[in-house]
């Protein structure tokens, strides 16, 4: 696959000293930055690290304090209102669930970690459709450099015949072919420029770029040595390296659907908690000369206990819960195959892009370096009137086709050879 021959444009894209450069790569930094996408998945992993805090602390006793004050007065009788203040302290712990804290616990470290792959995955595919409309831009912008080096030329075409046509050498239809030609070309080149203005528009929008904003591309350096390498690579290779973001995500909601299932089923499994108390109370009626103080700890009432809670019947929500996970966990596992089919899809279509545009760029590199070799002996023969105007306009059209096909395919072969690169990276 690799070849010697490739033909490359240089063109210098004009800056204005007050617009801002934009390269690829600080397209792709800016657009991560500012992605809602990423923003929100940073949101979730916050989230779901305080549920794995929160998953965490079951495993330790809680405490609580409480306390609560009463009155009483009978209206029909001469006895006083009486009071009393209750304080208690408690205490309690799960000794044994059937391992479901646990494996809630399991639940929520996998689901950050999937959280994570998640937002590879976003990245990814924010780099990519950052790069496609980068490179949109690039491709527009030598178009309408072409477009424009076509139009100077038919002007100088059509300044050539006029002046022939002073002397008497030109004919009437030289110079309506040579207008002809250049109104076409002008009308190709609004066409360019339109275009251009469209792919500005679309990569400003997606970087959320005010419309006004000077945008000016910074011309990567391109190196289709690279492509021809990533065109030998075996998609069965890359499947089995390849540590691909979106499959290990997909594999993850399989293990924590798994661990769904175990959690349903361990609802048929008896719960046992320990629990302890420290409770006194206060009352007006029975102080009879004795402080609050001393009138508490003749209350104080320590206990500690355990509490078995034996299922019965539930009226089938634990049956229930178990169809629901085991179905959980069916989907899970076809999102899995559906994910490793994507991975491998993806990889053998890039590899078939770059394959199929590097034998394109190849042969409209050898098409385009024919034409213009044609161009320069037809404008030779042109200039000492061995040939007509038609055919003159004939190998110019056939020149600027070559190198309009010469454009299109140096770009697709970019793109490709760019989008293996970033799936690869990720």
């Amino acid at each position: 696959m690799k070849r010697n021959l490739f033909v490359g444009f240089v063109f210098v894209v004009s800056v204005s000293v007050f617009a801002e450069q934009w390269s690829l790569e600080k397209c792709v930094d800016y657009a991560l930055k500012h992605s809602k996408t990423i923003r929100s998945h940073i949101e979730t992993i916050v989230s779901d690290s305080a549920k794995v805090i929160a998953a965490r602390s079951v495993f330790y006793p809680n405490l609580s304090a409480g306390a609560s004050a009463s009155t009483s007065a009978n209206p029909f009788g001469d006895s006083d209102p009486t009071g009393a203040v209750n304080m208690r302290l408690s205490s309690q712990i799960t000794m044994f669930d059937g391992r479901k804290n646990i494996r809630r616990l399991s639940i929520a470290e996998t689901s950050l970690k999937q959280d994570r792959f998640l937002m590879d995955v976003a990245e990814r595919d924010i780099v990519s459709q950052t790069a496609r409309s980068y490179i949109s831009v690039l491709y527009a912008t030598e178009a309408l450099k072409n477009a424009t080096d076509a139009v100077l030329l038919s002007q100088k075409q059509l300044e050539y015949q006029q002046a022939l046509s002073q002397v008497g050498r030109a004919t009437p239809l030289a110079l309506t072919k040579s207008a002809a030609q250049l109104s076409k070309n002008k009308y190709l080149e609004t066409i360019a420029q339109n275009n251009l203005n469209s792919v500005v528009l679309q990569i400003k929008q997606l970087l959320e770029l005010d419309p006004n904003v000077e945008f000016e591309i910074v011309y990567p350096e391109t190196n289709f040595d690279e492509a021809a390498n990533l065109a030998d690579l075996s998609a069965d290779s890359i499947c089995n390296d390849k540590f691909d973001a979106e499959r290990f995500a997909a594999q993850l909601s399989v293990e924590i659907a798994q661990t769904s299932l175990l959690i349903a089923k361990a609802g048929k499994v008896p719960t046992l908690s320990a629990n302890a108390l420290l409770s006194t109370d206060v009352r007006s009626q029975s102080l009879n000369g004795q402080n609050a103080g001393a009138q508490m700890r003749d209350n104080f009432s320590p206990s500690a206990g355990l509490s078995l809670n034996v299922p019965i019947v539930d009226n089938r929500a634990t049956k229930a819960s178990i169809i629901t996970a085991q179905s959980n966990l069916n989907k899970a596992k076809i999102s899995l195959e559906t994910a490793q089919q994507n991975v491998r899809f993806h990889i053998e279509q890039f590899i078939a892009d770059i394959k199929a545009s590097l034998s394109r760029y190849l042969s409209a590199s050898e098409q385009f370096l024919a034409e213009e070799e044609n161009m320069r002996t037809i404008e030779e023969m042109f200039k000492i009137s061995n040939v007509t105007i038609i055919d003159y306009a004939s190998q110019q059209n056939n020149f600027l086709s070559a190198q309009s096909e010469l454009t299109q395919a140096k770009y697709s072969l970019m793109l490709a050879q760019k989008l293996l690169e970033i799936y690869l990276e990720y």
